[in-house]
């Protein structure tokens, strides 16, 4: 399996393509400059990609759904039932603004937890994560040790909860949850920054020790 990260967009996303055999998926498409960047991995290594994929509905993380769409026209845009429900309200917030996103197309396709994404020999179990938003979904390849967490945790820190429709309280049982069920040698994919590992999270991460006591 193939780990690609593209920084991208005013907010910078990370824009993932991962990829296995001649598959792919694509998430959270953060602009127009990462879905070409993408497009041309694509292209050089003959790879379809069947999905993309947002971790929630925030305006960063969908701005280039429609570009996306656009470009990979036969992949299916996934996301969970939360996230299709609030995916055009944020693109018209000031945030939205800010982040550039033009109008999402909806979802071809809705995940749940415990739906699985396959691509080539790659299998991926969906965890629902809510509290950063009602619709944050976390992506875990149990074979390959590797997870897409969105806006759950990152290199350091979690997630905001101050956000219109973000809980605190949600945001830590999905966070107690992705710490229950994930291989501590878990490499963690984050919505923005760098890459880390669950084991680093849960010795360094002040505010993952605050909640593990």
């Amino acid at each position: 399996m193939k780990l690609r990260v593209i920084p991208s967009g005013p907010f910078v996303v990370n824009t993932i393509l991962i990829s296995d055999g001649n598959e792919a998926l694509l998430v959270d498409p953060g602009d127009r400059r990462a879905v070409e960047e993408a497009r041309e991995i694509a292209e050089r290594e003959d790879l379809k990609v069947k999905f993309i994929l947002n971790t929630h509905e925030h305006p960063d993380h969908t701005a280039a759904n429609s570009w996306a769409k656009l470009n990979f026209p036969e992949a299916e845009l996934i996301m969970h039932p939360k996230a299709a429900e609030s995916l055009n309200f944020w693109t018209e917030s000031e945030i939205g603004q800010m982040a550039g996103a033009e109008y999402s197309p909806p979802p071809d396709r809705l995940i749940n937890e415990g739906d699985t994404v396959k691509i080539g020999n790659a299998e991926f179990e969906v965890l629902h994560t809510p509290g950063h938003s009602p619709g944050s979904v976390v992506l875990y390849s149990p074979k390959e040790k590797v997870a897409v967490v969105g806006d759950l945790i990152f290199r350091g820190s979690i997630g905001r909860y101050d956000l219109p429709q973000s809980s605190y309280e949600e945001l830590k049982r999905s966070i107690l949850k992705v710490l229950n069920s994930l291989d501590p040698a878990t490499l963690i994919l984050p919505g923005h920054g760098e890459t880390t590992s669950l084991k680093d999270e849960i010795e360094g991460n002040p505010f993952i020790r605050e909640l593990i006591g």
